[in-house]
């Protein structure tokens, strides 16, 4: 599966059918089972040992619900995700509406009318999908459809610029590994849902599957303009990158590390205290505890339309990934 292709699906949080029939298609041609839960995971099992894996990528993508119509024809939005106005405006948008996938725009004023711009809140953003009336909308679209940025793919170099990366690139890097692995134990890898609002779909796979171990692959901040190497030290292109804290079992650090070490896979350290983000958060704490670790690639540009990720980045973290699920099995979880 093309990283252009998956990024392209469609799926908010709730709405994920489109990307979770791709998802389960291209599983299919590796596990030995693949199955959806109630919740909308695709779980793919790849037999093996007695320890039970989950590896796990969220599927789903910020966007935004239609709250109201205006009287003009204008459609207010309210936010599903961790989205901000600031990477809204100015945005071509896509709706799916009555009739399928439908296009919008939120317009912003042009600076001929007025020296300052002020801040605006999701209340006051429209969505200007060509239309002049309430009722030429509601031939296209109701009250709760969803949308999100429309979808683009840029290749620049080693970098690759789309939306949605946010972590649909994770979900690619499960499908490369399940292309390649060999392992000594049972893999369970998950495409969750609703991570976006609540880390939703990581909470009841990873219940109803039990795993002894539970790996989230997600992205990460890296440095970009504006934003300095003492806040952010995560650069494109030096490998994907382990989490170090709590939410990281240390005996399972140390294995990343040693594997990362071994077959010279380039690699970096991110400080994560208390909590990574990820759907590791969750999986840690289900039933008596999972022992969790996370993988991340880095990213620029994170819950906008012109995310950046570097392919040699998600490249190695296919490579780390596929030599650490190995012998996984061997690693003593005891602390």
């Amino acid at each position: 599966m093309s990283l252009k292709e998956i990024v392209s699906a469609f799926g908010v949080p709730g709405y994920e059918d489109e990307i979770r029939e791709l998802v389960r298609d291209k599983m299919e041609r590796y596990a030995d089972e693949v199955f959806v839960d109630t919740l909308g995971n695709v779980v793919g099992v790849m037999n093996g040992g007695d320890r039970k894996v989950m590896v796990a990528a969220h599927m789903d993508q910020i966007g935004f619900m239609v709250k109201s119509i205006t009287d003009d024809g204008y459609l207010v939005i309210s936010p599903i995700g961790g989205i901000h106005t600031s990477v809204l405006r100015s945005s071509l948008v896509r709706i799916r509406g009555k009739n399928g996938y439908i296009y919008g725009v939120i317009g912003e004023k042009p600076p001929h009318l007025g020296k300052e711009q002020k801040k605006v809140e999701f209340k006051d953003l429209r969505v200007d999908i060509g239309v002049s009336s309430r009722k030429d909308a509601e031939k296209h679209v109701s009250v709760g459809d969803v949308g999100s940025f429309a979808t683009n793919y840029v290749e620049m170099g080693n970098r690759v610029v789309a939306n949605s990366l946010d972590d649909r690139v994770g979900v690619h890097v499960l499908i490369e590994t399940m292309k390649r692995v060999k392992s000594d134990s049972t893999l369970y890898f998950v495409a969750t849902v609703q991570e976006e609002i609540g880390l939703k779909g990581a909470r009841t796979s990873s219940y109803g599957l039990d795993p002894d171990v539970g790996i989230a692959v997600d992205v990460t901040h890296a440095t970009m303009p504006g934003v300095g190497k003492e806040e952010v030290p995560i650069e494109l292109g030096k490998g994907p990158v382990l989490s170090v804290g709590a939410v990281s079992h240390p005996k399972l650090l140390k294995h990343f590390l040693s594997v990362a070490r071994k077959k010279k896979i380039p690699h970096q350290i991110e400080a994560n205290p208390s909590w990574s983000g990820t759907d590791a958060d969750i999986i840690q704490l289900s039933r008596a505890g999972v022992a969790t670790s996370v993988v991340s690639i880095p990213e620029r540009y994170m819950h906008s339309p012109v995310e950046m990720v570097d392919i040699r980045d998600v490249k190695n973290t296919v490579k780390l990934l596929v030599y650490s699920l190995e012998s996984i099995g061997e690693v003593d979880l005891r602390l």
